[in-house]
Formats: C-alpha cells, structure tokens, sequence
C-alpha cells in the first residue's frame, strides 16, 4: 500500500477555482485514459495524497486543520518570542480569538478541503465511462471516494459549519447549506456506501477508508450532533462506536507505540495517512512546528530543515498531567546520550522542558536572546507576545528516527482509544455510566502510563483524561466546544464571543463567490 501511494505522495494542488470544466485539447479522455487497474487506483489515491496537505499545511499566514484545532486551544499555542514567531500577529489572534474573516488561515484551510473534495467529484464524474475494472472493484473505488470526501466535509462542518455542498462538477457559486444539512449529507453518504467499503485484512486495507474507518467518523460525528444540529445522538455514537470495538483493533501495550516510526503496524491506528521519509515528508511539519532549530542535529540527527520554535505548551496545560509519573508527559532530553537509553529513571513522555542536552552530554545553546546560553525551556510563559527563545514546553508525540531525513511515520486520524472516550463520555451524557468494559479499556490506558486506575468517571475527568492522552492529535477544539470551555478564559485569553465556535467563512471565497453568506457574529 505505502509502495502504491508513493506515486502521489508529492501531493496534488489544483487550481481552487470551482469551474472543472475542461477544454479537450486531444483524444485522451477518461473512457480511454484509463486503460488497467493499476492507472484507475493510481488515480484514487489522488485524494488520499491530499489529506495530508489539508491536515498539515502551513505557511507564516496561515495553516491547515491541524494547527487551527490545536493553537485556538488552551493545548498549544504559537507566542511571539523574541523576534520570531510573529507572523503578521495570525498566531495570536488564533489564540486569544480574535481573528478577522480576511486572516489566511481560514482560506488556506477552505480552498485545500474543497480541492480535496473536487478531486474525490471530478474522479467519481469519471468512473461512469470507466470500464478497466470490474463492477465489485468500481464500486468499492467509488464508496471510497465519497467516503473521503465525507471526511473532507466534516472538517468543514467542524471548523466553518455553513458551507456549500458541491457534489457535481458543474456546480458554479454554489450557496451556504446549513449546518444541519452538511451532517444530514454525511451521515447518508457514509451509511449508504459503508457496505461496500473495504475492511480491516482485506488486501492493501491500510490506509484506505475503510468500513472501520467510516464508523469511526460516524462515532466522531455522533458524538458532536448536539453541538451541529442541536439534537443529541448519544446512542447513535455509542452503537457506532461498538462496531469499531467489535473489528480487530487493539489498544497498545505502550502510550507511544501508535505514533513510532513503524506505526503502520499499529492495532491501535484506526484510520492514517500514509506517510514516507523520502516521497511523503508532511509529517516533519509536526516536529519543525515546536522543536528549536538548535535542537535538529545534536539531539535528533535529523537531516531535514527545522525547528520553528513556534508551538509551544505553557504549565497550565502540562500540569494537568501527574508531571512526575505520567509517562505521556515529561521528556527528558538526557536520554540522548550514550548509556542512558535504558534508564528506567529517565522519562520518555511527549513534552520537552527543562534544560537540553545533545548525544555528546553537552548543553544545547541558545542563538537569539539566549545566544550562548544553556537552552532551558521554561513552562512559565508571560503571554503571547513577550515570549523568549526558551518559552514554552515542545511536544515530539510523534517518534524522531535517529539521523533519517524525513518522517516516515503516519499521520494518525483515528485511534482506538479515541472511540473508547466516546463512547464513555455518550454513556455519561445519556443518563448512564461508563460500562464496564470501556472503563476497563481506559484503565488500560491510564496503566501504561503509569498512572492510578479509575474505579468511576465523570465528565470532567474524562475531559482532563482524553485532553492527556489526545494530546497533539487536532481534537482539542471540537472537544472543548462539546465541553462548553472554548469561549472560556485561560492562560493568555479573556473569555471570547459564543460565535468564535464557528471560524468564518474566508473573505477571499466570498469575494469571488456573492453566494456565499458569512457566519453569524462576523461582519458581513
């Protein structure tokens, strides 16, 4: 499967206009473009390539899904420290709520998922004068594209709620759908083509949305209904939730092992990008987001560019974990050096702060205003725009290869301890209690990191809970809108406006687009 992605793995970038209308300029048409099977799939994979670039893309004015879920948070944040990191101030009105329709966050974010959900129609216009495969294979092919392309809209459900729902190639300045109506479009495009997805040890499975894959965005769906729709569906998402449990999924023996290297062999990853160090290099956006430029060569031997120093944790998310035993947490940097590998008294968490050491024992040093000191990253950050080159703690939740050039870990967008949370925070919110064998999954969870068991849990703990061991993984915003926290005040921002849950729809779209009608709350 990883061989086979490798062909678009460089991404695809179309232009975002919506005419797709096209001017033949030779015989080559799809009825006679695609002549085998190897060329019809090499063409679905086109958007699978491109989920990569709308979860991770990134520029100094703007970003992708990832980093809009993580720096509006409370989880993460992009300060200014120093002279870097400013970028126009996108990172600040991000965090403290205070964007404009017009910051570039919002269009990058809109005009890649609509690219994506164009390549998933353009193809599926195609398939009809397609015949170089058979009808079981065209059909499966067909039910992956629309499920991908139901993925692409619950990102936009998510993030922008209001937005059009184009399913043909000859839908020009189509208008808002309703917010109800996008879920309404996904739940039936994705019950309706689960049947015929492919399954969990079906052959080149892995990382094709599969019918795990569909009921784990449905569980995702379900669980948030009440906020998209304003109409609860917390049996729905707990039905859902146990056809994932009822597959061949596993949760892991270590916290870390879903995010290592060879994370392809993971039980625990539900549904994941493909990645490759060489021809599917996205994920090294995710170590250069938060890592010092300092830290790239004598503590990871990583060959690739980087870090920003840009995203950052401050104490009062870190201190929601037991930061003494909590092996999810703490990251201590001496583990680099030669004879400590072993050492059971050094912890290997996901969150660097402290002070920072190289391969050799010898102290990582500062460049800017720490130029020549030792770099000693420090949780107290004073707010978003007086930051130092030492502010904030760094997370590596994703597994660095010792001197490799490029990431070849996937990039996971369904886990299996993601549907246990759900299903215990659905049994919470119906009336009931956690059942026994979910709670029994999260003790799992909770051992191999070395914290105590549960014996019961309430909302709030399993918020505080699900915040610990999801950390990094783009959930944090949809949860804490679930959670009624989002518009709430912490750390470096003050209590913000109830329709800062929705972003707005990018200027840019409407400029072109008359049809288009901004959120409620943003100026029109």
């Amino acid at each position: 499967m990883k061989n086979l992605l490798k062909i678009f793995l460089l991404g695809i970038s179309l232009s975002s206009c919506v005419d797709l209308d096209e001017e033949v300029y030779s015989e080559v048409t799809a009825s006679n473009f695609y002549q085998n099977e190897e060329e019809v799939v090499s063409a679905v994979m086109r958007p699978y390539a491109h989920l990569r670039q709308v979860f991770l893309n990134f520029s100094t004015n703007g970003c992708g899904v990832f980093l809009l879920q993580e720096l509006s948070t409370d989880e993460a944040a992009w300060p200014t420290k120093g002279r870097d990191g400013f970028d126009n101030g996108n990172w600040i009105r991000l965090h403290r709520h205070e964007w404009t329709v017009e910051d570039g966050s919002f269009a990058i974010s809109w005009n890649d998922m609509y690219k994506g959900i164009a390549l998933c129609n353009n193809l599926l216009f195609d398939f009809k004068d397609i015949d170089a495969v058979n009808s079981t294979d065209k059909l499966q092919y067909q039910a992956e594209l629309r499920g991908l392309r139901a993925l692409y809209y619950y990102y936009l459900l998510d993030l922008f709620g209001n937005v059009p729902i184009v399913t043909a190639i000859n839908q020009f300045s189509p208008s808002n759908n309703t917010r109800v109506e996008v879920f309404n479009f996904i739940e039936e495009e994705i019950l309706d083509i689960r049947a015929n997805l492919p399954k969990k040890g079906d052959i080149g499975w892995y990382g094709r949305f599969t019918q795990e894959a569909a009921n784990g965005l449905l569980s995702r769906l379900y669980l948030n209904a009440e906020v998209y729709t304003g109409e609860a569906r917390w049996t729905d998402c707990i039905e859902v939730s146990r056809l994932v449990l009822g597959s061949s999924f596993s949760l892991e023996a270590q916290w870390d092992a879903p995010f290592k290297t060879d994370n392809y062999a993971s039980d625990e990853n539900v549904f994941a990008i493909p990645a490759d160090e060489l021809f599917g290099n996205d994920l090294q956006q995710m170590f250069q987001f938060t890592t010092h430029w300092q830290q790239r060569e004598p503590q990871f031997g990583y060959q690739g560019n980087g870090g920003y120093n840009g995203m950052v944790s401050v104490r009062e998310f870190i201190e929601t974990y037991d930061t003494l035993n909590d092996a999810r947490c703490f990251f201590d940097s001496r583990v680099f050096i030669p004879g400590n590998e072993n050492d059971p008294t050094l912890l290997r968490g996901q969150f660097m702060w402290g002070p920072q050491y190289g391969r050799d024992g010898n102290p990582i040093l500062g460049t800017n205003d720490k130029n020549g000191q030792h770099l000693v990253f420090e949780l107290d950050v004073p707010n978003m725009e007086d930051g130092n080159e030492a502010s904030g703690a760094r997370n590596i939740k994703y597994q660095v290869e010792y001197g490799a050039v490029g990431f070849s870990n996937d990039i996971v967008l369904f886990r299996l301890a993601e549907i246990y949370f759900n299903i215990a925070e659905a049994s919470l919110r119906n009336g009931g209690i956690v059942p026994q064998d979910v709670l029994d999954a999260i003790n799992v969870i909770r051992n191999r990191a070395n914290v105590p068991t549960y014996q019961n849990l309430t909302l709030d703990e399993l918020y505080d809970e699900k915040g610990r061991e999801m950390a990094y993984e783009g959930l944090r915003r949809t949860d804490m809108i679930r959670y009624k926290k989002y518009t709430g005040n912490w750390w470096d921002k003050e209590v913000s406006d109830g329709f800062r849950t929705l972003f707005p729809i990018p200027q840019s779209s409407r400029n072109v687009n008359p049809n288009l009608d901004q959120n409620p709350g943003y100026p029109d």
